[in-house]
């Protein structure tokens, strides 16, 4: 990447920096959020369900929220994960995306200023970037896959390849949006500014305002739901505010995660962050500055303008990087909503990459300064590889209180049959800090994911049936699968209607409700209620008394478990007998 002679060699230890911040744990990580309903639904499908459940989301394009790609990326690796029956090993699929996209980057940043330094430390500074802690999220397999996209439009941009770049933006578009932007630059970075740079970025901009208008209108028309929720006030307001706050917060992590990360040096970072100190100084000590004195002035001047250029385009890169983003503000740096800041990474580390220079260049005729220089920048990385596994140590952390609860919710409720509702009323259950369990689909799905429930249930005989819809639309509307909802802290308030719970899509009693089922009032006697007391979960027997009104919930009866065969997530979610408990509550 930074000599031809040594290409295998910085590959090979870009690939172990990558692994060690992101996937050293990568066999204890689990399923998190929207990984529920992209990657677990499409395993626990059999190929002819999800053939039809495949066709109808990408043909029905308001669906995937105006990003077909994305969802083909997405349901392709979760019918992977069905193919290996083991989805631990897509994390080694979501590890060679981001290896490939450090590598696109590191090629892209020789390809604008062929320096040594600013090559590799600004590859560093990409590959560990702290501001995005979604690295190891396979939901942002995808994501990640528009990064690619971007970074090669970039590349064969600056290799006079226009029309393959042009697709490959697209493509990127199809995936996620947000990386549009980002491209408006890619002219700026050819070696000469002079009149016929501006007709190119007349022309550049146009195409990429046609590709965006064409998205727009499409998505408009086909009803897509982010597009109507926009108006005018929030079009323009909400991208100012992410422009303005949205540089600050990326770079501002490079030095708060590394104070983290000294805060909390302890376990293996004892390891790792000394380890990897000795390897980035032997890393940067055999990069060469050629000695000032060697240059002449033209040289020199060259130099400081390469410098100032750069700066400029990495501030625009940041700045260009959060425009597009609507449903994530930029102040968020922790878990899925510090996607907001992925784009960030290329501007970002432009502009560490530079700095880096200037610091060993500063020094670069004092071997004792240099040295000292290179140990300074050894530990600032190596603290950003220690963040990188602290992460995924609350991950881990994150997916072990998943299966503790979903052990407890099995061993509680054995005697599940057709239609039963598990409601959980537990406020101080522990949800992660990074990536959350219990949020989003998660909750409501695993059940059918843990075990395979008959056929029978579905009741086809009550089905709607239309040309335009598959049967597994109506199936997932109107068939009432076991389900478990998690509670809202005031959801005595508002879940009675007529004497009986209701469930509604729309209901502020639930912290999440399947937006597509239909709303139906349910007995309280089918409905069992978990309740937190002193630190566990109990099956409540008692009746209970809301708005004057005294309900009486399912008693436990006959175990049914043993009869449904064992689902795709069984073995991974519910724990062995003989495996130490841990609690799941704050």
């Amino acid at each position: 990447m930074v000599f031809p002679n040594n290409l295998g060699r910085y590959i090979f230890i870009l690939a172990i920096i990558t692994f060690i911040a992101h996937f050293w744990h990568y066999q204890n990580l689990g399923l998190y959020e929207d990984d529920y309903f992209l990657i677990a639904q499409p395993m626990s499908m059999n190929v002819v369900d999800f053939g039809e459940f495949f066709k109808w989301h990408i043909l029905n394009y308001s669906s995937t929220e105006g990003r077909p790609l994305l969802y083909i990326i997405e349901f392709s690796v979760g019918l992977l994960g069905k193919l290996i029956e083991d989805f631990r090993v897509l994390y080694l699929i979501n590890y060679l995306v981001i290896l490939i996209n450090n590598i696109l980057f590191c090629w892209f940043l020789k390809s604008i200023w062929n320096q040594p330094i600013f090559i590799v430390t600004g590859t560093l500074a990409f590959t560990l970037f702290p501001a995005d802690t979604n690295h190891a999220y396979l939901t942002h397999i995808s994501l990640y896959s528009s990064l690619t996209f971007l970074l090669l439009a970039f590349l064969f941009y600056l290799f006079n390849k226009k029309l393959l770049s042009y697709l490959l933006i697209f493509a990127s578009i199809l995936c996620y949006e947000t990386m549009l932007p980002l491209f408006v630059t890619a002219p700026l970075f050819k070696n000469h500014w002079d009149k016929s740079l501006l007709k190119e970025m007349i022309r550049h901009i146009l195409i990429l305002a046609a590709m965006l208008a064409t998205i727009v209108i499409v998505r408009k028309i086909t009803g897509e739901g982010r597009i109507d929720e926009l108006n005018i006030l929030t079009s323009i307001f909400t991208p100012i505010r992410q422009m303005v706050i949205g540089p600050f917060i990326s770079l501002s992590m490079f030095f708060y995660r590394p104070a983290q990360t000294l805060l909390n040096l302890k376990g293996e970072l004892l390891l790792f962050v000394p380890l990897s100190i000795l390897g980035f100084i032997l890393l940067l000590s055999n990069l060469k500055i050629e000695a000032k004195e060697d240059f002449d002035a033209d040289e020199n001047t060259l130099i400081l303008s390469s410098i100032k250029k750069l700066t400029f385009l990495g501030l625009t890169l940041l700045i260009l990087s959060y425009p597009l983003f609507f449903t994530r503000v930029a102040t968020e740096i922790n878990g899925r909503g510090s996607r907001v800041h992925m784009t960030a990474a290329l501007g970002a580390s432009i502009l560490i990459g530079l700095l880096c220079y200037l610091i060993i260049n500063l020094f670069n005729n004092n071997n004792l300064a240099r040295n000292l220089a290179n140990a300074v920048l050894a530990v600032f990385f190596s603290l950003l590889v220690g963040f990188g596994l602290t992460v995924q140590q609350e991950n881990q952390m994150t997916w072990e209180y998943q299966r503790a609860f979903w052990t407890d919710i099995i061993h509680l409720c054995p005697d599940i049959e057709p239609d039963t509702i598990i409601l959980v009323d537990a406020p101080d259950i522990n949800t992660g800090k990074h990536l959350h369990s219990f949020i989003q689909w998660g909750t409501p799905m695993t059940l059918r994911q843990i075990y395979k429930f008959p056929k029978t249930w579905e009741r086809l005989d009550e089905l709607p049936q239309t040309e335009d819809k598959p049967r597994w639309y109506f199936w997932r509307k109107y068939t009432f699968y076991p389900k478990v909802y998690r509670l809202s802290q005031n959801w005595q308030d508002t879940i009675i209607n007529q004497g009986k719970f209701d469930f509604d899509p729309k209901s502020k009693s639930f912290e999440y409700f399947l937006k597509w089922e239909a709303p139906r009032l349910i007995d309280s006697h089918d409905i069992i209620l978990l309740q937190e007391k002193n630190g566990q979960l109990f099956r409540r027997s008692k009746p209970l008394t809301i708005s004057g009104q005294v309900f009486e919930f399912k008693p436990i009866s006959e175990s049914t478990i043993e009869l449904f065969e064992k689902g795709i997530l069984y073995n991974f979610l519910i724990k062995q007998s003989n495996e130490a408990p841990i609690s799941y509550f704050k």
